[in-house]
């Protein structure tokens, strides 16, 4: 696999992305697949995972880092959602560039909670983007957060916040908070993250209370519009899912307007089969490779 490295800019930050071919097995007929990544990823963790499962079968792909993540500018590890939907639009702009350029489609995917993310963008780059695939995503974060917390610990978190904006707004400062305290990880899925992921160079992350006034106003399947009613849609989802419940798919899938396919991957949970020889991650990727192929 060949990396094409490139830097574009959003809101003035100047980004690292790179397009992924294959040097034996590059086909110009097929769309170029940006790859998005999810919560605290990096480019070269799935993102290029999925390059290098899609590129051998002819697919270009790209990959980038969010603002503070990976080789791009911004406030190191911040994550704020709204932030990170203008970087993937801006990473659609030069994609979609070379696309008209060759002559190609550009499909968007999204890993996690950029599964969402990718839905926001399509509302500001109407018509630049020809097919969306959203992958283990979530679509109303309230809602997961009230199925892995609980209602008590739904409350309790609420309160966390009331009190943590209030010392906020007296003039305390500033504190880094555990990720996973807002974000909270199912069993597998953290066992995962903490023997897995942490192997990337650069992973790791300190969030902040900004991060969890954006997290819970994250709801992509609240905007779904007339705009979607012609773009189809891969909705692939682990069936075993305990971090992001396979009641999100479906209700997705029944709100959206447009085009659609379900994918439940059979004894699939969120994380854990995300390895490149893994027979789940293999069937996982081919479905997606399969559906682009016969569907944009």
């Amino acid at each position: 696999m060949i990396e094409q490295k490139i830097q574009f800019k959003s809101d003035g930050l100047t980004l690292d992305g790179a397009f992924f071919v294959d040097e034996n097995n590059s086909d110009k007929s097929l769309p170029i697949v940006i790859v998005c990544s999810g919560f605290t990823g990096q480019k070269n963790i799935h993102p290029e995972r999925y390059a290098r499962a899609l590129t051998p079968k002819g697919f270009t792909c790209f990959g980038f880092d969010y603002r503070g993540f990976g080789e791009s500018e911004g406030i190191r590890e911040r994550v704020i959602l709204e932030e990170q939907v203008r970087d993937i639009a801006a990473a659609v702009a030069v994609v979609r560039e070379r696309a008209v350029v060759e002559g190609r489609k550009v499909v968007l995917a999204g890993w996690g909670m950029a599964g969402g993310l990718i839905l926001d963008t399509y509302r500001i780059c109407e018509g630049q983007i020809d097919a969306l695939i959203s992958m283990n995503g979530f679509f109303n974060s309230v809602r997961v957060q009230k199925a892995l917390r609980g209602e008590h610990g739904w409350k309790a978190f609420k309160q966390f916040m009331a009190e943590e904006r209030l010392r906020l707004a007296k003039g305390g400062e500033p504190k880094g908070i555990d990720p996973f305290d807002i974000y909270p990880l199912d069993p597998v899925s953290r066992e995962y993250v903490f023997t897995e992921l942490v192997k990337a160079p650069g992973y790791g992350v300190t969030s902040s209370f900004d991060f969890a006034d954006s997290l819970i106003s994250f709801n992509p399947e609240a905007n779904l519009d007339e705009r979607f009613a012609s773009v189809p849609l891969l909705i692939a989802h682990g069936a075993e899912n305990d971090l992001h419940p396979v009641t999100e798919p479906k209700s997705l899938y029944a709100a959206y307007p447009g085009p659609k396919e379900l994918f439940l991957l059979a004894g699939g949970g969120h994380t854990e089969w995300m390895l490149d020889h893994d027979p789940k991650f293999i069937e996982f990727s081919g479905h997606i490779a399969q559906w682009i192929k016969a569907n944009v």
